[in-house]
């Protein structure tokens, strides 16, 4: 793997980064990581952004010919590629040709309008390994073994990626590992726990309570993301270790202080039993790796989530 650096910065009065995706989970915490940094940010998704100063909002289709989407693309100093089509356990109708849409076919249309000296990073997933193998850390240099539908995605997104690092031109290919936080997506287990808590409902565990993840911050995942902006190559984001369901659930009780239940169900294929980031790369590249507080993440999780349980119906 090639590192750039933030050398592209130098001499730059005030950088423009474009981040597809910005209102998401992790786009949204990313730029106001840029903008605090001092960046201007354009962001560019389908729903509404909240307004802020230091952001230049694009409510557009990536696969749309948008002329204000292409002319951001071609003129920033730096591109973060978030957009895409989340959720691993989702089977709606027509899900297959959504994630093939929003996960490959967008980002091809990123690729081809990013001028290649740019640096630009792209948001793949651990899905792509299918679980830590043997127990040991994932890493970069194994070979993929996407299990369902949206693993498959995001290999098709990497190999996009293939030739511009191969080329050795500033992309940076980021695969993270269980993303958690404020704004944390609804579908994802952290949240659905908080709100089956806050009713009184049993846990739903897949599989079993000793089953592991590697669970990474939201807000140093966007930090090492931003850091990653000018190297090339595909680099994991994630702590190094392992937290259990079971360690998990005990951070969810604690933030709501309750007394939790659990409802034990099969887990599915695309459900891996373990999950686990070799950071080494990571560390070699930015001088640092995640360490993720378990209780102070899910506590900010379940404080974000307050003001939207007290207004639902």
């Amino acid at each position: 793997m090639l590192m750039y650096g933030r050398s592209w910065q130098r001499g730059k009065a005030r950088v423009t980064s474009i981040v597809t995706g910005s209102a998401g989970f992790i786009g949204r915490v990313l730029t106001e990581l840029l903008i605090d940094a001092g960046e201007k940010v354009i962001g560019i998704d389908r729903r509404q952004q909240p307004s802020r100063p230091g952001l230049t909002e694009l409510t557009a289709d990536l696969l749309e010919d948008d002329d204000l989407v292409r002319a951001a693309l071609e003129s920033a100093d730096a591109v973060f590629h978030l957009a895409g089509c989340p959720g691993v356990r989702d089977t709606a109708p027509g899900i297959g040709s959504r994630r093939h849409r929003d996960n490959v076919l967008a980002g091809a249309r990123v690729l081809s309008l990013v001028p290649e000296r740019v640096p630009l990073v792209v948001a793949s997933s651990s899905s792509v390994y299918g679980g830590a193998r043997d127990g040991r850390a994932s890493r970069e240099t194994d070979q993929v073994r996407p299990v369902g539908g949206y693993a498959e995605s995001k290999v098709g997104l990497e190999r996009l990626c293939a030739a511009r690092v191969e080329r050795r031109r500033p992309t940076a290919v980021v695969r993270p590992f269980t993303v958690a936080g404020e704004g944390q997506r609804p579908d994802m287990a952290l949240s659905i726990w908080l709100e089956a808590a806050r009713g009184g409902r049993p846990l739903r565990v897949l599989g079993s309570l000793d089953r592991t993840r590697d669970v990474t911050d939201v807000r140093q995942a966007a930090q090492a993301m931003m850091d990653l902006a000018g190297s090339c190559g595909v680099v994991n984001v994630g702590t190094g270790r392992g937290r259990t369901l079971r360690e998990m659930a005990d951070a969810v009780a604690e933030a709501l202080d309750t007394e939790v239940v659990f409802a034990v169900e099969p887990a599915t294929t695309a459900e891996p039993s373990d999950s686990l980031a070799d950071v080494r790369r990571l560390r070699s590249l930015i001088g640092w790796s995640p360490e993720t507080d378990l209780t102070d993440v899910v506590r900010r999780q379940a404080g974000a989530l307050q003001p939207a349980t007290a207004v639902a119906p």
